[in-house]
């Protein structure tokens, strides 16, 4: 997978790859990642997948791997906040140890693509991943239909949120395996409909990310238009910070009319009016207020936090919900243990506190730094695919709460791949 990183091959380490079973397991694993549709007994089926490797494979967590320190700080750091806060309005003692368990589960997930991605056939899980996206986007669109019982339960109706978040997180490992099946006019052709697909959404910022990954991933395509490719994500990236701007806004104004047929809300956005005027928007001013609530339980618990998923069960003062009149309909309680942080680096400070968030933005920043290099320099190519994949939900973390979930720590497992050494395979 990671064929620019030669120099550092361990020439004494000779190690095959999984046994086909294991594989095939990895296989299924990822495919519920990309379409994450059913439940066991009220955990998501991957934990068992993963149980079921990692038993096959042994005590991966003993072993030394880059960034150890960083992912299980992390997670010691998420203990102790759990045993350290028991007066903090929280979940009760029985969910809070689950809670841990997931997280242990995803870190340690996180750890075994960190060990054995040399060890993966990655055109196997790029491919399962496609099956995946393909599902979850006929469950979102076509079927969507819920169905619960105490031991199984099967979600065809995912919230616009985590159906964009998964697009975001698995659209680009998908051209893994499209690249190595299709011709370049039907990869292309996928690549728009990957794109109508999110627009057909109606979600605003999840639209733009994916074309600045699209854009991306065309360039890793074709190298030749790499350089012209980068001017464009960064011109984008302008465009979405420099939103208000008038020069910028007579651009968006134009372009608002192409996209209206398709996507209202981003078009909306786009003008700046309705529900774009973003001082009338609800979804917004909810995480303003937000914002307001981490910041008082930063005041109080600064350093670890409140523990792990307890920021919408911490009863704040809220003392601004006054201040927000178009909130003001909606019944205060709600926000108190109900409201998530809307935010992911909310989130994590709020919860892990300053030390748990100095961590996670250390397991962040590395390979974001790599990616960085790389688009600087026009040199990022098809087995940077993951890379792409955590520069789109690193942006989309910042308007969505998704710190917990198996799929983040997936990527950011993969991600790490390209600094541990890589052991020859027979």
């Amino acid at each position: 997978m990671r064929v620019d990183h030669v120099e550092n091959i361990v020439e004494k380490q000779i190690i095959p790859p999984f046994s086909k079973t294991i594989q095939n397991r990895i296989n299924w694993f990822a495919f519920f990642l990309a379409f994450p549709f059913l439940s066991i007994a009220g955990n998501s089926i991957t934990i068992f997948i993963f149980i079921s490797i990692a038993f096959s494979v042994g005590a991966f967590w003993q072993k030394k791997f880059v960034g150890r320190i960083l992912f299980y700080g992390f997670l010691f750091i998420g203990v102790l906040s759990t045993i350290l806060t028991p007066l903090v309005e929280r979940h009760e003692n029985l969910a809070s140890v689950l809670i841990l368990i997931q997280y242990t589960y995803w870190i340690f997930m996180a750890s075994f693509f960190i060990l054995h991605a040399e060890r993966i056939d990655f055109l196997q899980v790029s491919k399962w991943i496609f099956y995946g996206v393909i599902g979850y986007t006929v469950a979102f669109y076509i079927i969507p239909f819920e169905l619960e019982n105490p031991l199984l339960s099967f979600e065809f109706k995912p919230g616009r949120n985590a159906f964009v978040f998964n697009m975001l997180a698995c659209m680009p490992l998908t051209f893994y395996y499209l690249k190595q099946r299709y011709s370049k006019l039907r990869i292309v052709f996928i690549a728009l409909l990957y794109l109508v697909i999110l627009l057909l959404t109606n979600g605003r910022s999840g639209s733009i990310i994916i074309l600045m990954q699209l854009l991306l991933i065309f360039s890793v395509l074709s190298p030749t238009i790499q350089k012209t490719t980068k001017w464009m994500v960064l011109f984008l990236g302008m465009v979405f910070v420099v939103f208000q701007n008038d020069e910028v806004q007579i651009i968006l104004n134009s372009s608002a009319d192409q996209v209206e047929t398709i996507n209202p809300r981003l078009a909306s956005l786009m003008r700046s009016e309705g529900e774009g005027d973003l001082t009338m928007d609800k979804s917004w001013l909810i995480r303003k207020l937000m914002i307001d609530k981490g910041e008082e339980i930063i005041r109080q618990y600064p350093l670890i936090g409140v523990g792990p998923n307890n920021f919408k069960f911490y009863k704040a003062e809220l003392n601004t919900y006054k201040t927000y009149d178009r909130l003001q309909s909606i019944d205060k309680k709600i926000f108190d243990n109900k409201t998530s942080a809307h935010n992911t680096y909310l989130q994590v400070v709020t919860e892990f506190g300053i030390i748990g968030a100095l961590f996670y933005v250390l397991i962040l920043l590395r390979p974001i730094w790599l990616f960085l290099k790389k688009f600087i320099s026009s040199t990022l190519s098809i087995e940077h695919l993951t890379l792409i994949s955590l520069f789109g939900i690193v942006i989309h973390f910042y308007t969505i709460a998704n710190l917990s979930g198996a799929l983040p720590w997936f990527i950011l497992g993969l991600s790490w791949t390209y600094f541990q050494p890589m052991i020859r395979k027979t």
